[in-house]
Parts: C-alpha cells; structure tokens; sequence
C-alpha cells in the first residue's frame, strides 16, 4: 500500500509540475482577450466555488481567521495582480524562468520567520538562483530603453513570486489546523471578492468571448484548482523536498511549450543562461535538502496536518 502511495504521488506531482509550466503560456494566450483583472477574478472564483462544499462545518479561530485574510491579501490578490499585469508586459518564457524565484522567497522567508535551516551547498544553491535571476530579469541590459517594458513586467513578475511565498510560509500554520480544499476555497473565493473592487473602480471589463473559454477555464480548473490538488496530495504521501525536486521540471516543459507558442519570443542570451543556473540550482537545492535527516523543520512548503490523507 505504502509503495502504491507513492506511485501515485510520484504522478501526482509529474502532473502538477506539466500543469504548473503551461500556466504561463496559456495565461499569456488569455491576456489577448481578457483584461489581467477578469482573468484573476475568474481563475479564482471557479476553482474556489468549485471547493465551497468542503467549507460546511468549519470553524476558524479568530487567529485563523486573520492568517487566512493575510493569505487571501498576498496569494489572492497580490500576487496574481502582480503576475498578470506583469505577463501582460513580457514574455511568456520569462514569466516560466522567473517562476522559480517563488521557490528561492518560499526558502528565504522560511529562514527568516520560520527559522528553518539549510546544509551548507543550499546556501549556495540558493546564491545561485538569486543570481541566475538577476540574469533573466534583467538580461544585462539596464541601460537598454528598447527593453524597459520587459524589465517592468519582469520586475512585476518577481514581486508576485514574493507574495505566493509569503502565502507559503503563512499556510504552514494553517495547514496544521485547516484541510487542504477548505483552506482554499477560503483562499480562491476571498481573493476573487478581494479583486472585484479594483475592477470595477479600474472599469475593467468581466466579458469573456466565447473564443477564449477553453483557455479561461484550463486555467481555472487545472492551473489552478487541480494542480492544487495534485501538489498537495504529492505533498503528503513523498514529501516536501521530492515534491519540490520533480516539481522543478515544470521550467523545462513550460519553457518548450512557450517556444513552441511563441517561437519570437526568444529569451536573450543572459536569461538564457540565467534560466539554466536558476533549474539547475533549485534542483541541487532540493536533493541536498533530501540528503539531510528528516526533521519537524524539514519542509519549505507548508505541511499538511491531520484528517485524511487525500484532500
């Protein structure tokens, strides 16, 4: 049972890691007809009602309850603002590069707060990250004004990274009291409730073509609701670090699938080799967590706590 166990999670997280990597591209594909604030409404709303039947019967403490609000204010709304007014002014390879730099603030933050610590060769991995993606943000030319938009919307991108991971370290607590799909259809809903403000202030149009659907509702319902899912089952039954390492192959998929949708779209030959240093060392990163012994403070994503072990 226990080898079945992690069969499935080993699937589980090849999924997730082939979803993750689509995400920008398809996103990138939505943004040609869709305001960034319609599509973060809605890739949040659907899942997030989609998982409000497992809300029935719960009861947040009022601590809870303000750490939920924290996350519905970073990974809500933050975060994917960010990302997609971002998106919306790169390329569709960048945002998969940079995408590993939620990995690199998720680690950083948890030393910080959480006082997690790392053998000797992560502090370097991570180094190696922080450098690789200098590269891809800025590609080494600052002094380039052809290129200003890219760096902005790189920039943007990075600062949504931050704020998934500040989500990341802040669901470590919650996860040991709250269940994986309760938690978020708090998460998705609220932070779909948290945007409709600013659309309608901003006048932002909620219209959705019929034409672009399919991509709208992929992104809803596998980029965000099932890969999830996915993650955190992978989560519970191999555990963090090998979650975290097979999750790393999403760059490689998405990266190929973002060529393949925008062949112009060529990242330049600093990010490119900042994209390798970024794969490479987040790799590194997680097997050398892997050599280490486990520990209560082993993870860098949050931890799932009691209940069953599917979500």
């Amino acid at each position: 049972m226990a080898s079945r166990e992690r069969r499935l999670g080993y699937l589980a997280v090849g999924v997730a890691a082939v979803l993750f990597g689509t995400w920008p591209s398809f996103s990138k594909i939505a943004l040609e007809e869709l305001h960034p604030l319609a599509i973060v409404v809605y890739g949040q709303l659907i899942p997030g009602l989609l998982f409000a039947p497992t809300v029935r019967g719960l009861r947040l403490s009022s601590r809870d309850a303000r750490l939920v609000l924290l996350t519905v204010a970073t990974g809500g709304l933050l975060a994917p603002v960010l990302y997609f007014f971002g998106l919306e002014l790169t390329t569709a390879s960048n945002a998969v590069l940079l995408s590993n730099t939620e990995s690199l603030f998720t680690v950083v933050l948890a030393f910080l707060l959480l006082r997690e610590r790392l053998a000797r060769l992560g502090y370097a991995c991570l180094a190696a990250m922080a450098v690789g993606a200098f590269f891809v943000t800025t590609d080494l030319r600052l002094g380039d004004a052809s290129f200003l938009e890219h760096l902005l919307g790189n920039l943007l991108l990075v600062g949504s990274a931050f704020f998934w991971a500040l989500t990341n370290t802040a669901s470590t607590h919650l996860l040991k009291r709250i269940r994986v799909l309760p938690l978020l259809a708090f998460q998705l809903a609220l932070g779909s409730a948290f945007v409709l403000p600013f659309v309608f202030a901003s006048g932002a149009s909620l219209a959705v073509p019929v034409g672009v659907i399919p991509v709208l509702a992929f992104l809803a319902l596998g980029g965000i609701g099932l890969f999830a899912v996915l993650f955190f089952h992978a989560f519970r039954t191999i555990g963090a670090m090998r979650t975290g390492s097979v999750l790393s192959t999403s760059s490689i998929w998405g990266l190929l699938l973002a060529l393949y949708l925008f062949p112009a779209e060529v990242p330049g030959p600093w990010q490119a080799v900042g994209g390798t240093m970024m794969i490479a060392a987040l790799v590194a990163l997680y097997a050398t967590s892997e050599t280490r012994p486990a520990a209560s403070d082993e993870t860098l994503k949050p931890e799932a706590s009691d209940g069953p072990r599917h979500p």
